[in-house]
């Protein structure tokens, strides 16, 4: 069956990567995002593949162009990947 995302699960990946507890994630917490987030993706891939990605979803989804990710964003990038996922189960 899918695997519904919950509120707590956004919450657990949120602390996770948000170290300083600021409320967003930036910088180096958002590299380490993504680096992540890549890997699920795409097993091999470079530097460059990464800045791609990282405007990628900062367009698509730093809905308040601050280049830094909120749990709201973060919300977004995670529902979207979900669904991306559930679909690649479909075929």
């Amino acid at each position: 069956g899918a695997s519904k995302l919950t509120r707590e699960d956004i919450e657990r990946v949120f602390n996770l990567y948000d170290r300083d507890r600021n409320g967003t994630i930036e910088n180096e917490e958002l590299k380490g995002f993504l680096k992540d987030l890549l890997e699920l993706v795409k097993k091999d891939y470079d530097a460059q593949d990464l800045e791609e990605f990282q405007e990628a979803i900062l367009r698509g989804c730093d809905f308040n162009k601050d280049g830094k990710i909120n749990k709201k964003e973060l919300t977004m990038i995670l529902l979207a990947l979900a669904k991306h996922s559930q679909e690649d189960d479909v075929k």
